[in-house]
């Protein structure tokens, strides 16, 4: 589980949860920041405050006009005596949670070529740039600037929310105790 975990308990009957969740949620077709601007314009894609998916006994969502680093509540719930437990985390989107880890991996790689390369001018005179002294600062400055990129992006994924924890509470008439 992780750090940033909510749980929530319910009296609604386990199979009622999900009739419920798409009741008061848009199902989000795409991400908006993929739809093209001049279609954003006409096409709003519902008219609920919170948009997200529900498949199973698990759920996903958002507030409507989320950006792509903004915190996406993750949920699964289960049986319990007296009633349903909900057990939920904050965290990316999809898209975001996925292609971040890749960024971390090709990026370096490119540092390491700009460092080799202005190493390589600097000793052997090989002029593969025009100013290696400059260009080997600039290199060596993108290592913890996109570190510290990655961190950053993870941070605002998992940061607390009340919006959608209260919206789950609101419509499910839930009580959190975690």
């Amino acid at each position: 589980m992780p750090r940033n975990a909510l749980i929530f308990h319910l009296t609604l009957a386990r199979d009622a949860v999900s009739d419920a969740l798409l009741r008061s949620i848009d199902i989000e077709v795409a991400q908006q920041s993929w739809i093209p601007w001049f279609i954003r314009l006409i096409w709003k894609g519902g008219n609920r405050p919170f948009r997200g998916v529900v498949d199973g006994n698990t759920f996903r969502f958002k507030r409507r006009n989320a950006r792509q680093f903004a915190p996406n509540f993750y949920g699964k719930w289960g049986a319990e005596p007296s009633g349903t437990r909900i057990e939920g985390y904050l965290d990316l989107a999809p898209p975001a949670r996925l292609s971040l880890p890749y960024s971390l991996a090709l990026i370096p790689g490119l540092w390491v070529t700009g460092i080799v390369l202005n190493l390589c001018d600097l000793t052997a005179a090989t002029h593969f740039t025009k100013d290696p002294e400059v260009d080997l600062v600039l290199s060596a400055l993108s290592v913890p600037l996109t570190i510290g990129f990655y961190l950053v992006a993870r941070k605002l994924g998992s940061r607390p929310d009340k919006s959608l924890w209260e919206f789950l509470e609101l419509t499910l008439a839930a009580t959190r105790i975690g």
